[in-house]
């Protein structure tokens, strides 16, 4: 069972499934098929329109190259432009697809057997930045509501035993996935209460069932106000 429902995830990312789409119907009007070009133009229709990519604390200098990830979640599973123009989508979203794929086999396969595959879908380098943008485009689908929560939890346990060494890192973005659906689930108006927040929180970290993930309270305020802008 979801923690939000995916009809109601979908109405708190509206401004920013707005904002892709507008940036996906430049890119197709202008038949943009280089990256760069794209994420310039992902980052002027989000500025334009005031609309933060989604984020934690911090700013990293490749923010705008990570919200691709957005783009390309929209892409497939909205406008199914994987199918309707395949050669700027394959062009465009690569990495995405890449990522999107490794994860499938990661799910899929066996310890062993996802490593030697996911090394080899990666060049042979898996460093944490990697495992990071990889849960990305999963946990972009679920608060986008086109994929489940049960896979990205699943992924987060899986991730953990194929890559052991990455360990520190999936925890890390098992915090800030609670932090990041906690702040949704005040955007969609389903927690009035410090208890209510305690509950969904508490639930949450106990079915990812990782140690050391439970998000502090300003973490999910700071995100809640910031990407959802709650007041």
């Amino acid at each position: 069972m979801e923690s939000i429902e995916p009809r109601k995830a979908r109405e708190t990312q509206r401004q920013r499934i707005d904002a892709a789409v507008e940036a996906l119907s430049k890119l197709l009007r202008r038949n943009v098929v280089n990256r760069d070009k794209a994420v310039k133009l992902l980052e002027e229709v989000y500025k334009g329109k005031a609309v933060q990519p989604l984020r934690g604390r911090a700013w990293p200098e490749d923010i705008w190259d990570k919200e691709m990830a957005t783009l390309y979640v929209i892409a497939k599973y909205a406008l199914m432009l994987d199918e309707e123009n395949p050669k700027l989508f394959h062009k465009l979203f690569d990495y995405e697809e890449t990522l999107e794929e490794t994860a499938n086999i990661i799910r899929e396969h066996s310890i062993e057997e996802a490593r030697k595959l996911a090394l080899f879908m990666l060049g042979g380098n898996v460093d944490d930045n990697t495992v990071a943008r990889l849960l990305r485009v999963i946990a972009t689908a679920v608060v986008m509501g086109f994929r489940s929560e049960d896979e990205l939890i699943d992924l987060l346990h899986k991730l953990s035993k194929v890559f052991p060494e990455q360990e520190r890192t999936v925890r890390k973005y098992a915090r800030y996935f609670i932090a990041l659906r906690l702040a949704q689930a005040i955007a969609a108006g389903m927690i009035r209460s410090r208890i209510d927040k305690e509950a969904f929180k508490q639930a949450l970290a106990a079915k990812i069932g990782l140690e050391k993930i439970m998000p502090d309270d300003e973490y999910i305020a700071f995100i809640a106000s910031t990407v959802f802008e709650v007041p």
